[in-house]
């Protein structure tokens, strides 16, 4: 009796979970897509069902907070989103590149880069330009000893 038992068990449960796959590997319908959506995604509405999944998934997520957006946050994505397509091919490469180490990282190295990132920003214009002539002149091996000497030294809130 048990022997008939597993199998069948294992049937149903393929059979209860086979739907939801499939509805995964489906992605988004377009008649799923709100009317703010669909108007921000008109564009795409006539192959909306030859794009991957994936695909669909991420630009209706972006839609979603387009819509949410207020008309000076709508206006300075559409700048970066502007300057992004100005970038030479070789650039956005090497920007998608650094966004998947950044990615790949832990959250702690994450918030270092962070917080450094921030306190560059913060830093009088002059000092900022100081420091990129002072890198840009440094041989690689200099800069990578810089990088490894920056890994294993505690954020400044560590610090005594």
């Amino acid at each position: 009796m048990k022997a008939r038992t597993l199998p069948r068990l294992t049937l149903f449960a393929m059979l209860l979970i086979a739907p939801l796959a499939m509805a995964q590997d489906a992605g988004v319908p377009w008649g799923d897509l709100n009317e703010d959506q669909q108007r921000v995604l008109q564009g795409f509405a006539e192959n909306w069902d030859q794009l991957a999944p994936e695909r669909q998934a991420r630009l209706s997520k972006g839609a979603e907070r387009w819509s949410g957006m207020s008309p000076e946050q709508r206006q300075a994505a559409q700048g970066r989103f502007q300057q992004w397509r100005d970038l030479p091919a070789e650039r956005q490469d090497q920007i998608r590149q650094r966004y998947r180490q950044f990615r790949d990282m832990s959250p702690a190295e994450q918030d270092r880069v962070r917080d450094n990132f921030h306190r560059y920003k913060r830093m009088p214009i002059e000092r900022r330009q100081q420091l990129r002539d002072r890198f840009r002149d440094m041989t690689p091996e200099q800069r990578q000893r810089l990088r490894d000497r920056a890994t294993d030294r505690p954020k400044p809130s560590q610090r005594r």
